[in-house]
């Protein structure tokens, strides 16, 4: 019994010594690891390089890159070894205030280089950066996790840091605004196609407007949102959901923003979708270039109801003032039954009938009315009125003649101050009176010859 208890303390025993080597080997190997990676570092044996645009990856450079607000600038890291790779690489993450960064290229660029007589393997890695506002940024280190070989062939993981990167961002030119939409890019092309529910549009039929921007060396959330108009009088209008696509190829970043709006025709007539215009920077060219988008013209048909409900206004206008004459013409005539016509309606009336004796006396009774005098001749001293009163005695016949003197007559009763009457009446119908006398001495030698 003894000798087993003093076998199996002896086992025990054994175990937990096993253990306790076991784990003090996981925790002296995993030092080691840690502390490889950065022995190789310090012995030259792997590189971590970083630096934005076209600045040099000389690490002694501290230069300040410079780039315009909306810019692309990219951010390459760089991972080198003259041995080999044997995991993949990963870099974290960038945060930096008012940047927008993504890694839009996955892969990186794998190549070789000689070095001192040595063959490097270098892996290129890129991230693309767009800087929204002026001022001064700084990249923070950022981690990059690496598995390289060691000389002795065991395999080293480790996390090595980029050195902090500083650049700068400005206002590309004095005419553009902070405030405005606007983007950087290398080339902008622009495409606009239309199309309608029916050939011959009407009420409550729909035009669809599709715009799509393609530009390089961009992001598509800066390409701007142009028909986000509102609804009108003639139209109303439905956004659909845009479409954005970022994407690289062979190393060139593109970018798409495609917009797609429905009008839906509330009226008749002609239906003007209206153009639209944004500016960008171009950053190859370092100019400021506009786009243009057109508009269109359209010609919708009404329905009855939309042509009641387009013109509510004016048919209520319209029929207000159709039934108020009818009351007034009404009235009129219900008061003229039982109280005597104005003298002047009667007058004119006379005229327009060419009843020229009739106006003539009712001339007279009107003199009669307003100066107290029988005499036509006596009711004014003036060279007018006595001309007016011979043609009238002579009997010419002329509507002109005649309203001017009613006229004329009418202001005898308000002031008696005299005519008011431009001389030129005169010689006027003193022409005609002559003519009148030059027919009437034809037709009486005729008469006579006859």
């Amino acid at each position: 019994m003894t000798v087993a208890l003093k076998h199996s303390a002896s086992t025990y025993l054994i175990s937990i010594t096993f253990m306790l080597l076991c784990l003090l080997s996981i925790l002296l190997s995993s030092s080691c690891y840690a502390q490889n990676i950065h022995e190789l570092e310090r012995s030259n044996e792997i590189e971590l390089l970083a630096w934005v645009g076209k600045q040099s990856k000389d690490s002694s450079n501290n230069k300040t890159s410079k780039f315009s607000v909306n810019e692309q600038v990219i951010l390459y890291i760089e991972v080198a070894t003259p041995r080999w790779f044997t995991g993949g690489t990963r870099i974290g993450s960038v945060e930096i205030p008012n940047v927008i960064a993504k890694q839009r290229n996955q892969l990186a660029t794998n190549y070789t280089e000689r070095k001192e007589g040595k063959t490097w393997s270098r892996q290129r890695w890129e991230v693309t950066i767009y800087p929204q506002s002026p001022g001064t940024y700084v990249i923070p280190p950022i981690a990059v996790g690496v598995q390289v070989s060691a000389s002795d062939g065991a395999k080293v993981v480790g996390t090595l840091y980029t050195q902090p990167i500083r650049f700068e961002a400005t206002m590309p030119s004095v005419l553009i605004s902070d405030k405005s939409q606007w983007f950087s890019a290398t080339n902008v092309e622009v495409k606009q196609t239309w199309s309608t529910s029916n050939d011959e549009l009407k009420v409550g039929d729909a035009i669809t407007r599709t715009i799509t921007i393609d530009a390089n060396d961009t992001l598509s959330v800066l390409l701007p949102d142009l028909l986000s108009g509102g609804s009108t009088t003639q139209y109303q209008a439905y956004p659909q959901p845009n479409k954005r696509s970022d994407m690289q190829t062979r190393g060139d970043y593109q970018s798409s923003r495609s917009e797609e709006t429905v009008y839906v025709i509330q009226q008749g007539g002609k239906i003007k979708l209206p153009e639209y215009h944004f500016q960008w920077w171009n950053s190859k060219t370092k100019q400021i270039e506009t786009q243009v988008i057109a508009g269109k013209i359209f010609t919708a048909t009404h329905t009855l109801k939309s042509f009641v409900h387009a013109h509510a206004f004016w048919l209520v206008s319209g029929m207000t003032f159709i039934v108020a004459m009818v009351l007034v013409v009404i009235s009129i005539r219900q008061y003229y039954r039982k109280h005597p016509i104005p003298p002047w309606w009667v007058f004119n009336q006379m005229l327009r009938d060419k009843r020229w004796g009739a106006a003539r006396a009712l001339l007279y009774k009107q003199l009669r009315v307003n100066s107290n005098s029988l005499e036509m001749g006596k009711a004014d001293s003036s060279d007018v009125w006595k001309g007016w009163c011979n043609h009238i005695q002579n009997g010419l016949q002329d509507r002109k003649l005649f309203r001017s003197m009613w006229k004329a007559i009418g202001k005898m009763k308000d002031n008696h101050k005299g005519l008011s009457v431009p001389p030129k009446a005169l010689p006027q119908l003193d022409s005609r009176r002559r003519e009148t006398n030059k027919s009437s001495g034809k037709n009486t030698s005729q008469h006579s010859t006859r």
